[in-house]
């Protein structure tokens, strides 16, 4: 209930917001762009400007099925005769519909505070999973908006603490987390989390865990040698 009200209160506020991260992403006219949390469809119109003359495409999710509903009307005409803005449902957002390394960016405003704390690292993985590699997610925040939330009771501080969000995408093997504050004359102080998809496989794992790996197979590779070599030396067949 609290997500549908704030969901509610913070689509008519975030336009501006949701133009930042827009702008931030820069997303190119061939780019899959996907959106969690889309509220009255703002950002994803932003997104569709950018790709409508090209190959890209925009997806979105959303929980409240009356933004989910509002959006398709939205967007009735764009669904049927570019398809290049498709909404889906997503009941759970740690199964997402969509394939891997799908798409060059992800992003959100006003979402991670309404999420279950415990699946937030699960959450991640799963934005890390459809992310092509080099990939970037996206988070835009606004601390005086959520702070009057917090005053009037709906949201705990606790609950949009970027801390905590940070660490949960490192937890998740994001590379390049960082947050970063801004402020524009229009809007004043506002906040943008960024983490990115590693296009090395290697990137941000740990060394001591890489010389196992290594050692290992090297001994298995050794191993297998010496089997082969018993074979030729006892005469044996291959199968």
């Amino acid at each position: 209930m609290t997500g549908l009200v704030v969901s509610n209160f913070t689509a008519k506020k975030s336009r501006n917001l949701n133009e930042k991260v827009v702008e931030r992403m820069d997303p190119g006219r061939d780019d899959f762009v996907f959106e969690i949390g889309f509220g009255r469809g703002d950002a994803m119109k932003m997104c569709y400007d950018r790709v409508k003359d090209g190959r890209g495409m925009v997806f979105g999710v959303e929980r409240s099925g009356y933004m989910n509903e509002k959006a398709t009307k939205r967007f009735v005409l764009e669904i049927a005769e570019t398809d290049k803005i498709r909404i889906d449902s997503a009941v759970d957002l740690r199964n997402l519909p969509y394939p891997t390394d799908l798409f060059n960016h992800v992003f959100h405003v006003d979402l991670f505070y309404f999420l279950q704390n415990d699946a937030l690292i699960d959450i991640n993985r799963e934005l890390l999973r459809v992310l092509k590699p080099g990939g970037i997610l996206t988070c835009g925040m606004e601390f005086r908006r959520l702070k009057t939330l917090t005053d009037h009771g709906i949201l705990e501080e606790t609950q949009w603490d970027p801390l905590r969000y940070l660490w949960t995408l490192e937890q998740a093997e994001f590379s390049d987390v960082q947050i970063n504050y801004h402020n524009d004359p229009k809007m004043g102080d506002y906040q943008l989390i960024t983490a990115r998809k590693s296009a090395d496989p290697l990137d941000g794992q740990d060394p001591e865990e890489l010389m196992k790996e290594l050692e290992m197979d090297m001994k298995k590779e050794r191993l297998a040698i010496a089997m082969m070599s018993d074979k030729k030396d006892t005469g044996g067949d291959f199968p």
